[in-house]
């Protein structure tokens, strides 16, 4: 009896202390494993993993989160806005279009061959082109980054993101390109790539106002959620 006095008390004093503060409402800068986003036009999908990512360059950081849901699609979330990529294919090191992306670029490497561009400031009016699946695409930047996971203790347990070096942020590197012809409602406008071992390439689109119905917050466990 004494006891419950006692909590009664304390909750009056300091309602904070005996019950631990709610999550705000997740955003999608805010997301975490387990919070399930509803689409319009699509099924809800469920986060399986973030993770928070940074880049310097010239002195001057940025940072993102990448959020992996359970069918292959990703939602990056940045400053600039966000882009929902709906699919992922993964390029094998043995295949002939990773070769093509990471060759030198005497022996037709793509990626080596913007960076050689950008580099004599030529990359806008020489562009450098990929050809994938049907469509031909432009790389339009480049770079390396780190990659921090969040709400969970290791990478995905997916190839290309399950090689990301946590101490070696040189060993991670993303590209951007669009394709070189534009379609009307296209919903493949954006290509991200991530190359670590092998590379994934994910298709998709920026995010349009009203794209997202609704968040879900994760289930808490009972004990916390008490």
């Amino acid at each position: 009896m004494f006891d419950r006095l006692k909590r009664d008390l304390q909750q009056a004093l300091d309602p904070d202390r005996t019950s631990p503060r709610q999550r705000p409402e997740p955003t999608v800068e805010t997301l975490l494993p387990g919070d399930a986003v509803s689409f319009w036009g699509a099924e809800d999908r469920v986060v399986q993993a973030v993770l928070a990512c940074q880049e310097e360059l010239n002195g001057r950081d940025t940072e993102w989160r990448w959020n992996l849901f359970d069918n292959g699609a990703m939602l990056s979330a940045s400053p600039e806005g966000s882009t929902f990529y709906r699919r992922t294919e993964v390029l094998l090191q043995s295949s002939p279009e990773f070769e093509t992306l990471v060759a030198d670029p005497d022996q037709g490497g793509v990626l080596k061959a913007f960076e050689a561009r950008v580099r004599q400031g030529t990359a806008a009016r020489n562009p450098t082109l990929f050809e994938y699946d049907g469509r031909v695409y432009r790389v339009v930047s480049t770079g390396i980054f780190d990659a921090q996971p969040v709400g969970q203790s290791g990478y995905p347990r997916l190839d290309v993101w399950r090689d990301i070096s946590a101490s070696n942020p040189g060993d991670n590197v993303y590209f951007e390109m669009e394709p070189t012809v534009e379609e009307a409602g296209d919903e493949e406008s954006e290509v991200l790539g991530i190359w670590t071992t092998h590379i994934a390439l994910l298709f998709g689109r920026s995010l349009r106002a009203g794209d997202i119905q609704s968040i879900f917050p994760r289930a808490e466990p009972e004990s916390q959620a008490r």
